[in-house]
């Protein structure tokens, strides 16, 4: 693997944006720009009022209009494989709740990309909150084998070493490395890294789906 360090904007001279990833979609779907941008402007109020201590009144206030807001996106439900969430080309796939990332480098094998946890995914003392490491790693490796490894994959296996605390508000280095591949099984590991510093590991097993499983 490349050394263990962010790369700087300078550095890179030509980083993987989200729509690389998505080489299959042909023609971007009409409104997926818009619907990004929506998708960070609630991630942003997701880590606001994680960090804020609002007054009562503010609270009520911003109830209705969360309340309305949510009224107003329920009359545009629609079926799963229609939905915006689920695009590769998207920063974490346009799915509000999964970590977003930037791919930095990727090859055949081995990716390297950049992540920075908010106050929303805080656990306590500065400290990500640990049960959305696993969720970074399920998401990126998955994608990753999916692209590189093996279409279809689901995941069989996930396994997540902590070594150091993960603190939030900081760039912090995500490497994966597709292992072994044998039949329908992808074996890959990756690692979580601030600097040269290991913050957690893990191993995870993929397995592809048979025509007809969900």
């Amino acid at each position: 693997m490349p050394k263990s360090t962010v790369p700087s904007e300078q550095s890179v001279t030509s980083p993987y944006q989200p729509g690389e990833w998505a080489r299959d979609v042909a023609e971007e779907m009409p409104g997926s720009r818009e619907f990004g941008e929506l998708v960070e402007t609630f991630r942003e109020l997701q880590s606001a009022l994680c960090a804020a201590a609002p007054s009562v009144e503010l609270m009520a206030q911003l109830n209705r209009e969360f309340r309305d807001a949510t009224e107003r996106l329920t009359e545009f439900r629609v079926p799963e494989l229609e939905r915006y969430p689920r695009r590769p080309d998207l920063t974490g796939r346009g799915h509000p709740v999964l970590i977003p990332y930037i791919v930095q480098e990727l090859r055949d094998r081995d990716m390297v990309a950049v992540v920075e946890f908010t106050d929303s995914q805080l656990g306590g003392n500065g400290a990500v909150h640990g049960g959305t490491i696993p969720l970074l790693f399920d998401d990126l490796l998955g994608i990753f084998v999916s692209i590189k490894g093996q279409p279809g994959s689901r995941t069989a296996f996930l396994k997540v070493n902590y070594r150091k605390i993960t603190p939030i508000h900081r760039k912090l280095r995500v490497e994966a490395s597709i292992d072994r591949i044998d039949g329908r099984k992808t074996w890959i590991t990756g690692r979580l890294l601030d600097g040269d510093e290991l913050l957690a590991e893990a191993e995870a097993l993929f397995l592809r789906l048979l025509p007809g499983q969900p």
